[in-house]
């Protein structure tokens, strides 16, 4: 008897399920690999925001640091300080588009945990280092199966 990929069974599943009710599967990266971005970033903040604005499909956040985890020796943040984020904000899609988590317009007032990179040229602009998981919950502890 021939052996079944390991993916076969849950492809099958996501097939009889995507005919059941079209347009509800989605799919996004395994948690592994937003644990392995966040394990790269460089910089590990907590972060309150002040200003959130979208400007075409860029946003442009205005956050205060209220604790540092991790930072190249390099940098020098403190809490307190202010920084800038930068980033694109994802494009509309089809109701049932696959792809990787986007990372959403934070609400101002709003506190998170961001795994972040420092933008080149800046002291103080930083952008996302772990996709749709830059801001939120640790995942650092999830690794490859």
């Amino acid at each position: 008897m021939p052996r079944v990929p390991t993916f076969a069974l849950p492809l099958a599943v996501a097939l009889v399920v995507q005919g059941l009710n079209p347009g509800v599967v989605r799919a996004e990266l395994p948690p592994w690999v937003y644990g392995e971005q966040q394990r790269r970033a460089p910089v590990v903040v907590r972060l309150r925001v002040l200003q959130a604005v979208r400007a075409g499909n860029e946003a442009r956040v205005r956050g205060q640091v209220l604790r540092v985890w991790r930072q190249p020796g390099t940098a020098s943040l403190k809490p307190g300080q202010a920084i800038g984020l930068r980033y694109s904000l994802p494009p509309e899609h089809a109701l049932g588009w696959a792809g990787p988590s986007p990372l959403p317009l934070p609400r101002v007032g709003e506190e998170f945990n961001a795994w972040l990179q420092p933008v080149q040229g800046s002291s103080d602009t930083f952008a996302p280092a772990a996709g749709g998981r830059s801001f939120g919950p640790l995942m650092e502890d999830s690794r490859q199966p």
